[in-house]
C-alpha cells in the first residue's frame, strides 16, 4: 500500500511545490483511518488527507504533508525531509544590487518630475 501512495505523490500532475512551500505541518481535523480519507487543517484551509501509514490518526494530532494527489494531501505522522519541500524561511534572499537602487531612484525621480 505504501508503494501506491509514493507513486501517487511522484506522478500526480497536480503535485504542486508551491502548495508545500510555506508549511510542512497540518493538524488533523477529522480522524484519518487506514486506507480512508480524513481531513486536515493546512495553511488555514481544510483539506482531504490520506496517511501513508496504515494507522489511525486522531483529531488534533500533528501530521506532516509529503505531497498531494489531486486535491488530497498525502500525510505522514513522521516528518520525512526527503519528501518535504524546504521551508521558505530557510532560503536566503539575494542582496539588493546597486543597479536595483539606481533603477528605483530614477523611477521615483521620473514620477516626481
Amino acid at each position: 500500500m505504501l508503494k501506491n501512495f509514493n507513486s501517487a505523490v511522484k506522478t500526480s500532475s497536480a503535485n504542486n511545490p508551491y502548495l508545500l512551500a510555506m508549511s510542512k505541518e497540518a493538524v488533523v481535523d477529522e480522524i484519518i483511518r487506514p486506507n480512508q480519507l480524513g481531513r486536515v487543517r493546512y495553511r488555514g484551509s481544510l483539506w482531504n488527507a490520506k496517511c501513508i501509514q496504515e494507522l489511525t490518526v486522531n483529531t488534533g494530532e500533528v501530521v506532516y504533508v509529503l505531497g498531494n494527489d489531486g486535491i488530497t494531501l498525502i500525510v505522514d505522522t513522521i516528518p520525512n525531509n526527503d519528501n518535504i519541500s524546504p521551508d521558505i524561511s530557510d532560503k536566503k534572499l539575494p542582496l539588493p544590487t546597486p543597479l536595483l537602487f539606481a533603477g528605483k531612484f530614477l523611477l521615483l525621480l521620473f514620477i516626481l518630475l
